[in-house]
Order: C-alpha cells, then sequence, then structure tokens
C-alpha cells in the first residue's frame, strides 16, 4: 500500500512538471556577469532545482560523516569505560572473596575458642565430681 502511494505522488509530480515545463517555455536572459545566454525559463528552473538539491545532498552527507564520526568516538570511550568498570568489578569481587573468606576463618577461630572453653569447663566439672 505504501509503494503504491509513491508512485501515484510520483505520477503526479511529472504530471504538474510537465505542465509547468509547457507553460514555461519562453526565453529569458541570464547573466553571469561576463557574458548574457537566452534560456527556456523551464531549464534555468530545473537547473536550480539541481543544484539546489545537489548543495541539500552535499551538506546532509557531511553532516552525517560528522554524526557518524563522533558515534565511534563515543562508542570507542564508551567500550573503554565498560572495560575499566569490568576490571574493577572483578577486582572488587576478589577482595569479597578474600574478606569472606577471612570472616570465615575469624568465625571458626571463635567457635573454635568457644569449644575449648567448653571442653576446659566439662574438664573441671569432671574433676569436682
Amino acid at each position: 500500500m505504501k509503494n503504491q502511494w509513491r508512485i501515484i505522488l510520483t505520477i503526479l509530480l511529472v504530471i504538474v512538471v510537465a505542465v509547468f515545463a509547457i507553460l514555461n517555455v519562453e526565453s529569458v536572459p541570464v547573466s553571469f556577469g561576463f557574458t548574457t545566454v537566452r534560456w527556456p525559463l523551464i531549464l534555468i528552473l530545473l537547473v536550480s532545482i539541481l543544484i539546489g538539491a545537489v548543495l541539500v545532498i552535499l551538506f546532509s552527507t557531511i553532516t552525517n560523516v560528522q554524526h557518524n564520526r563522533a558515534y565511534k568516538e563515543l562508542e570507542q570511550s564508551t567500550q573503554a569505560q565498560l572495560t575499566a568498570l569490568t576490571t574493577e568489578n572483578d577486582q572488587l569481587k576478589k577482595r569479597l572473596q578474600n574478606s569472606h573468606g577471612k570472616q570465615v576463618v575469624g568465625q571458626q577461630e571463635k567457635q573454635l575458642q568457644a569449644l575449648e572453653q567448653e571442653n576446659a569447663e566439662l574438664k573441671r566439672q569432671l574433676a569436682a565430681k
């Protein structure tokens, strides 16, 4: 459906340009500063439109190239930041694992001390009986 509308609009545009060309066939003088020529008005209009279209495409292309360059730079800096954050995350995980290991060892030492105290208490109770 979308392509059908494009075809219809293209046909209408061609008809409008053809009618416009038929209505503007008289020659008009065009001065280039150093010389003057007589061309049909429709030819002058079409050349002007073509030059305008070329300029728009040129400026659009330049803008797209600049945007692509900025995008690539941003992507590279983002990738560098992501790599740095991943490295930092790995380091923090290792520190956390080491810290957790130390906590476990500390808890085990406390439990051993508590068991040794219980054992000593039980020995005293047995010796008292």
